[in-house]
């Protein structure tokens, strides 16, 4: 066969690596799913079990919305309606508008229950507003899912989907954080209270004049770190905690070291600066992870208020930090340290073009490039474009406000990384212009007051912390008192058929939440912060609001002041939570308890370290010490040392989750199809590097057989998809075989051509039309019939795949076939005019040109 009439051929039945028209397929189940969607998802147990097993744990929690990346065919829809939902749970699936459509017209969508919808791409964020977006992300209960379709990067299209739905709730979520009061915040900051010493306004002003380096865990930090202990007897250098063991590979000791969430993934990155020496001081936001703080020995200073609520003990001029990072607390610092000029290094907001968005010696790092990469950009110093996440996107929108009011009191901002983002009020000055005048060569930095941590000052604290604290528990008895008389109101205020009883009742009511909030404005205001899960419960869906009758209206009111109830125990729960820990403390700084029972009740609560803190505050022990003494104190730092040690937790395995390769394979077919060679040469070089090179040999080949076609070598490719066949994993196969058989195609090569479009088929049922027309196209009629009829036992309301088997039939002299064809045809909608033609062909066929009737 020629090259020409091969290249004719390919017009037609060249395949594509894009999705498939959509078509309904039949499983040996016979269970329907979108072959471009699912493939042979649930060909092996069918539906109900594939989805059981891999959603096992997934879908069920209370108080949450779950935005899913798909719905896998309808089925995962169906999966959520087996059982009755989660309290306060509502569901959004989001779909493509071609996958919506076709949902649609099946009716799968019809007569979905309040609490679900499906959305397409272009309106989601209308549905996911009717389902109190703007509630569940002000209490951090939205979470991304992706459905089987967008985790087996088979369906690219879902894949993206699932990457970009978690970018936008992400960026919705770091809009919505500096909003909220968080209950987790309001807990760590109870519980930390009797550990927060020292407000960290008292630094105002006391290192004017002075240059800082602030030091994140951006990629960029490998290069500064050199740079910075060439330098650094002229600089103040603070560093956000995460590192920390960074700091101590290199041998470099920060003045100041950040910390502000409260998460335990937070103490994980964090703990290695348990390590530094007290040259070190600590500042960190209020509600930072308590067993943190616990165990940091040195001195150490809060930002924020230290209670909750109004007190005498909170600063009158607090520094607050400033989100949606630690980096933004730690410049804001600065900035409040009265430095005139403040160098960002490993501030790079972005991923190098690797696919690395931190330094050398983080758990990121060691998990390796992230493929995961949306469209979501922004231009480098070096005026580049680079990828970045909506974290990242919000903490450069927050840098430049801050970068502007630092510029404005004087105080440069300096970013010397070429691959940073750039960013507004920000000047890009490389490492080697910058300049140190020798007179900026600073002192030890001196703690504001040195007498602020010793047993003493810290006793006097813990009682006046543990007397402010029992007055509020106080005065929550008497608000839980009211709550619980206004909840039996609401039981008087209905008669039986739903109609208010009392009117004197419903206004008692009325002016009751009002002298809440006059006479308990604190505490109410918290309340209602507790509350936020157990409200959002009993609400109705925005559309639903206002069709509640009387009977809704009064169980809405009652569950309204349970609510309040809850919130108010949860309140409760936590201050006296703090009043443990209070009490421990007390004992620890009298001096009433014995180190045995110190060590006792700090490896109780998980705070080992503490002994390092009591060390330094008792001084070291005695030559004629005990030695079930030394034992105790020997038990205690081997404890702390097991966890400094730890390397792996769900820090780490979320960063691993990120790594995944195959991500690496939708990014390529994406690159690939936007001839973007540059795009796909870095994820070249990021493969390179992934730790695990077997693994990532096929990933490799593929990439390079992809640059190769974009760079002009198509020949030299064909060796690269070799490699990529010759692999056992199949994921990958499809992609390789896709681009040899248009190689094959347009070269001429016949066999080449069959071979990888019967492999195609095998493997993916979605590409056997596209090899029967290729056999039909090449004389092999018999064998193209095959295809065709194993297709449709798949796909029988194929309309288009009936018509070309007929014709191949006609073709073949089985007339009659052709026309029992045609007549099935006829009894499906819109297809007479097709069984009309299928007659055409077969009279034609019987009739030569020229011939009689």
């Amino acid at each position: 066969m020629s090259a020409q009439t091969l290249s004719a051929i390919s017009n037609d039945s060249a395949p594509s690596s894009q999705a498939a028209p959509l078509q309904w397929r039949v499983n040996r189940f016979g269970e329907q799913t979108l072959e471009a969607v699912n493939g042979v998802t649930f060909d092996k147990l069918g539906v109900t079990p594939t989805l059981e097993e891999a959603f096992r744990g997934e879908l069920r929690s209370e108080d949450t919305l779950y935005i899913v990346a798909g719905s896998d065919s309808g089925h995962l829809i169906r999966h959520v309606l087996r059982e009755a939902a989660p309290a306060g749970t509502r569901y959004l699936f989001v779909e493509p508008p071609q996958v919506h459509a076709a949902l649609r017209a099946v009716g799968l969508l019809d007569a979905l229950p309040p609490h679900v919808r499906c959305a397409t791409t272009d309106d989601w964020m209308e549905a996911a507003s009717d389902l109190r977006l703007a509630d569940y992300l002000f209490i951090d209960r939205v979470e991304v899912v992706f459905s089987l379709a967008a985790r087996s990067a088979e369906a690219p299209d879902h894949t993206q989907l699932g990457w970009t739905l978690r970018e936008a709730v992400a960026s919705l979520h770091w809009r919505t954080v500096g909003l909220r009061g968080n209950e987790t915040f309001i807990a760590c900051q109870l519980a930390n209270a009797v550990d927060n010493v020292q407000p960290a306004g008292i630094w105002r002003g006391r290192l004017k004049g002075r240059t800082g380096v602030l030091l994140a865990g951006g990629p960029s930090l490998d290069t500064a770190l050199d740079w910075v202990r060439q330098h650094r007897e002229r600089l103040v250098v603070l560093a956000v905690s995460r590192i920390s063991r960074r700091l101590l590979q290199v041998g470099l000791e920060p003045d100041f070291v950040f910390s502000v969430d409260p998460t335990e993934m937070s103490y994980e990155i964090s703990r290695d600066m348990l390590r530094f020496g007290p040259a070190v001081v600590f500042v960190h936001q209020y509600h930072v992870n308590p067993r943190l703080l616990a165990q940091w020995p040195h001195s150490s200073y809060y930002l924020g208020s230290l209670l909750p609520w109004s007190s005498p003990l909170n600063p009158p001029e607090p520094l607050h930090g400033v989100g949606p990072t630690v980096t933004n607390t730690a410049l804001q610092f600065a900035g409040e340290l009265g430095l005139n000029r403040v160098i960002l290094a490993g501030v790079d907001l972005c991923f190098t073009p690797e696919g690395y968005t931190h330094a050398e010696g983080s758990n990121e790092r060691k998990a390796g490039p992230r493929f995961d990469l949306t469209n979501l950009e922004v231009e480098t110093n070096d005026g580049r474009r680079a990828s970045t996440t909506a974290d990242f996107a919000a903490a450069i929108d927050t840098l430049a406000q801050q970068a502007r009011q630092l510029r404005d009191r004087g105080i440069r901002l300096v970013n010397p990384s070429p691959g940073a983002a750039r960013v507004e009020a920000v000047d890009y000055v490389p490492w080697v212009e910058l300049g140190l005048d020798d007179a900026e060569r600073g002192e030890t930095i001196p703690p504001p007051d040195p007498q602020a941590f010793t047993n003493g000052q810290r006793l006097r604290h813990t009682e006046r912390v543990a007397r402010d604290m029992q007055r509020r528990i106080d005065e929550l008895g008497q608000l839980e008192d009211r709550l619980r008389h206004a909840r039996k109101v609401t039981d008087k205020l209905f008669a039986e058929d739903g109609t208010i009883r009392n009117r004197n009742l419903r206004l008692r009511l009325e002016r009751f939440e009002a002298e809440l909030d006059a006479e308990h404005p604190d505490l109410s205001r918290l309340i209602k912060q507790c509350s936020l899960h157990a409200l959002l419960r009993g609400m109705k869906a925005v559309r639903d609001v206002e069709t509640l009758d009387a009977r809704e209206a009064q169980d809405a009111l009652r569950g309204y002041y349970d609510a309040f109830l809850d919130g108010a125990r949860r309140l409760r729960g936590w201050i006296e939570h703090a009043m443990v820990k209070i009490r421990r403390r007390r004992h620890e700084y009298a001096g009433s308890w014995s180190l045995n029972q110190l060590g006792v009740e700090w490896a109780k609560h998980g705070e080992p370290g503490r002994i390092q803190g009591w060390l330094v505050r008792n001084g070291p022990l005695p030559a004629d010490t005990p030695m079930p003494l030394r034992s105790v104190i020997e038990g205690l730092q081997q404890a702390l040392q097991r966890d400094l040690d730890a390397t792996d937790g769900a820090h780490l395995r979320r960063a691993r989750s990120h790594g995944d390769l195959r991500a690496a394979r939708v990014r390529l077919e994406q690159l690939f199809v936007q001839h973007n060679a540059d795009g796909v040469r870095n994820t070249l070089a990021g493969l390179n590097r992934v730790q695990d090179a077997k693994a990532a040999a096929p990933y490799i080949a593929l990439a390079r057989g992809l640059l190769a076609e974009l760079e002009g070598r198509p020949d030299e490719a064909l060796g690269h998809y070799d490699r990529v066949l010759q692999a056992p994993d199949r994921t990958l196969w499809k992609l390789a075989l896709v681009r040899i058989a248009n190689w094959a195609l347009e070269h001429g090569e016949a066999t080449m051509a069959e071979q990888a479009l019967q492999c195609l088929a095998d493997l993916q049922p979605g590409y056997r039309m596209q090899y029967g027309d290729f056999l039909a196209a090449t004389g092999h009629i018999d064998r193209a019939i095959d295809v065709y009829e194993r297709h449709l036992t798949e796909h029988p309301s194929d309309k288009d795949a009936m018509v070309r088997l007929a014709r191949l039939m006609v073709n073949a002299g089985a007339h009659e076939a052709a026309r029992m064809m045609a007549d099935h045809l006829t009894r499906l909608p819109g297809g007479e005019a097709l069984a009309a033609s299928i007659h055409r062909w077969a009279d034609a066929s019987l009739c030569p040109p020229g011939g009689k009737t």
